[in-house]
């Protein structure tokens, strides 16, 4: 056993997973689980066979019927007059009763996991003789091990003694001295998280993928294809960026290009728009790779945003400078005269409850509201929204942690009337959303100008050529930039993720009124 050690055959069994092939014991030791099972669930792995010299010998364990090797499905139903057991797994053998013609009895189906340990028939649990001697591990050195095995598969527990692997960052606190001490605990975990991030995309690439082309209506090229979805965190989003290859071949030179995630179909088939239209081997549709393009945008903006909150003393006021650190300061209240009429215009009147919230909220510098899903959050924001922007103390900035999010937001704040501008990162302007005609790309696109009418010729002529002359391009950057400001100044509110809000677009505005949603999920 990789934890502790126990090397009887009839106790152990091999983790299948491909890059794994460690041996784990059915005995739980100091844990809640068998060490099999402990692993299986950390490492999201869910294959497993048992030892040769085991009394079963090398078995894969895997349905009868489909072969589906998920041990956490399986289970096995003992035969009616013979000293024989079949497995099957629970979804979808047993439930449309995959043994028809068989004398099994269906409702004799057990798992075989039971108790988070392997059935003691299937995989024997050492004794406690056996236990004693080896090596006691505690649920904590698991967790290390683990993870550690993501990025080194082949260390040892020994490994983790070694100076410099334990090294654990400095948790959160409640209080800070300063900004910079917060800048400090923050920091690396923003790091750590950056890293892990990078790793688990870099580690996506796919091969052997059939391609369908086609051509999209501003004359992009676009590629379809399946993309499996593994078991592990990493979830595909539009507007990611992949880069696709192929290694070419007699006919063919070898070809790759970056595009981005226009959209992902029920069916796992992803839409990738193409950047460039150059010398794309359409005819060909089988063969290709698919790689994760990392982009450290996101944590860069987070990291910059903190440096600025130690260095500027004017990015927040005092007062939300100390409560933010968690320092004691006294309550202040803002002289605000209340509106007669809180409900906005377009939205469902409000309730005792929530037009108390929006009371107290234009009252006080900071407020956080808190309530169950379904009780009106996000039209109270919205409300929320309209009367600061009724205030006259400029505009608002509207973030939240996703995207869907901040379209559900714009679409309530607009509904009240006030001029909305939805600021998308440039990779997802390709994505249809909700509430595109709220984005500033498409406001750009149909501000009736005569610098428009440039614009939308620099346009047409960048997608039927791929690119510009270096002077049209800076002329047509030039153009777009001011008609972007343009557009943004002239906006009561502005919405955006919350890294968003850290886009080079909105460098030169200030905000004095900001709402995030769910922002206790934006930690």
């Amino acid at each position: 056993c990789t934890y502790c050690g126990i090397h009887n055959p009839s106790c152990v069994v091999r983790c299948n997973a491909p890059n794994c092939k460690k041996w784990f014991c059915n005995a739980r030791g100091h844990t809640s689980a068998s060490h099999i099972v402990n692993h299986l669930v950390r490492a999201k792995h869910k294959e497993v066979s048992l030892h040769r010299d085991s009394p079963l010998g090398e078995t894969l364990l895997e349905c009868y019927n489909c072969g589906c090797r998920n041990v956490f499905l399986l289970g096995f139903i003992p035969a009616r007059n013979e000293s024989v057991v079949v497995l099957l797994c629970r979804e979808p053998c047993l439930s449309v009763n995959g043994l028809k013609d068989m004398n099994w009895d269906l409702n004799q189906w057990l798992p075989l996991i039971d108790d988070r340990c392997f059935l003691p028939w299937l995989v024997k649990v050492p004794t406690e003789q056996e236990q004693l001697r080896v090596r006691q591990i505690s649920s904590q050195q698991i967790n290390k091990i683990e993870e550690l095995w993501k990025t080194s598969p082949k260390a040892t527990l020994e490994d983790l003694e070694k100076p410099g692997v334990d090294d654990e960052p400095q948790p959160v606190a409640l209080r800070y001295e300063d900004a910079y001490q917060y800048q400090n605990i923050f920091g690396p975990l923003v790091k750590l998280e950056a890293d892990y991030d990078k790793m688990m995309k870099e580690s996506q690439s796919k091969d052997g993928l059939s391609v369908r082309w086609d051509i999209g209506l501003n004359k992009k090229r676009t590629a379809y294809f399946l993309f499996p979805k593994d078991d592990n965190e990493l979830r595909l989003v539009p507007g990611d960026e992949l880069r696709l290859r192929y290694p070419g071949d007699s006919g063919h030179p070898s070809w790759q290009c970056v595009g981005h995630v226009v959209k992902l179909a029920a069916s796992e088939e992803v839409v990738l728009e193409l950047r460039s239209n150059a010398n794309v081997p359409t005819d060909v549709t089988s063969g290709y790779s698919v790689d994760f393009v990392w982009k450290s945008t996101s944590f860069d903006r987070m990291q910059s945003a903190m440096k600025t909150f130690a260095v500027d003393d004017t990015s927040v006021s005092g007062y939300i400078y100390h409560r933010l650190l968690g320092h004691d300061v006294e309550e202040q209240t803002i002289r605000v005269s209340l509106p007669r009429r809180i409900s906005a215009p377009g939205l469902p009147e409000l309730n005792h409850s929530q037009l108390n919230a929006v009371r107290s909220m234009l009252q006080k510098p900071l407020s956080l509201i808190q309530g169950p899903p379904g009780t009106g959050k996000t039209v109270t924001s919205a409300a929320i929204v309209y009367q600061l922007a009724k205030q006259g103390q400029g505009q608002v900035v509207v973030a939240a942690p996703s995207n869907v999010a901040v379209d559900q937001l714009a679409e309530k704040i607009a509904a009240t009337g006030l001029k909305v501008v939805r600021l998308c990162a440039k990779s997802r302007e390709a994505v249809v959303s909700p509430v595109e005609h709220l984005t500033l790309h498409y406001q750009v696109k149909h501000l009736d100008t005569l610098d428009r009418h440039e614009l939308h010729k620099l346009q047409q002529l960048k997608d039927e050529q791929g690119e510009l002359s270096s002077g049209d391009e800076k002329k047509y950057k030039a153009l777009k930039r001011q008609m972007e400001r343009e557009i943004m100044v002239n906006a009561d509110v502005i919405c955006c993720t919350c890294v968003g809000a850290g886009d080079p677009r909105l460098a030169n505005f200030r905000f004095r009124q900001v709402l995030i949603d769910e922002s206790t999920q934006a930690t």
